[in-house]
């Protein structure tokens, strides 16, 4: 049940609502010829520069530090675990992407849906990424455009109010639309030399 609060919350954030200052949103505008919106997003990117802290070869464990935080990560590939080096610098990338669009007419979509992977370096830099996807589908209960606000159900019947930033987008949604929400996320780590500086 939290996976799909979030979920709403995460259409709230990408149909232009609350935290301003914290995404960047970009809107795709409606073709003239369909008056249809494609779909709105906003993306968010963080990118950490810190240091390898430890390394235990023997459990395979390499302990991340920046900001004065540190995370251990269990590492796999012998291939980075061999060239991970107490002090040497890691870049850390981190993506954020919410989208919303219409469900097309006779498309299915399962109600909520989750990928995930991961993928490691074999040669070059060393470095591993990993990325999950989720997507959920929400139905439009209430669009009051007087307020700027859109009233939507997730699958498991839980509701949320949200006020749009741009009340424009409002105007493409009636009460019974089907929304595709799809929140992507991927973490990139790499050992970055260039980043000592």
């Amino acid at each position: 049940m939290t996976r799909r609060r979030t979920l709403l919350v995460a259409a709230a954030l990408a149909l232009g609502i609350g935290l301003t200052g914290y995404a960047s949103a970009q809107t795709s505008a409606p073709s003239p010829a369909s008056g249809a919106v494609a779909g709105v997003a906003a993306a968010t990117q963080l990118i950490i520069h810190g240091k390898i802290a430890a390394v235990d070869e023997s459990k395979k464990l390499v302990t991340l530090e920046a900001n004065g935080r540190k995370v251990t990560f269990t590492v796999e590939n012998p291939y980075n675990l061999k060239a991970a080096k107490v002090g040497d610098p890691v870049v850390v990338h981190y993506y954020e992407v919410v989208s919303v669009r219409k469900k097309k007419p006779g498309e299915t979509v399962p109600a909520v849906s989750l990928n995930e992977g991961i993928a490691t370096a074999k040669s070059g830099t060393p470095g591993a990424v990993a990325g999950e996807r989720t997507s959920v589908l929400v139905t439009v209960e209430e669009v009051d455009q007087a307020n700027g606000t859109v009233t939507l159900k997730g699958p498991d019947g839980s509701v949320e109010k949200v006020k749009a930033r741009d009340p424009k987008n409002l105007q493409h949604l009636k009460a019974g639309d089907e929304l595709v929400v799809t929140v992507s996320r991927l973490t990139a780590i790499a050992l970055d030399k260039e980043s000592a500086g």
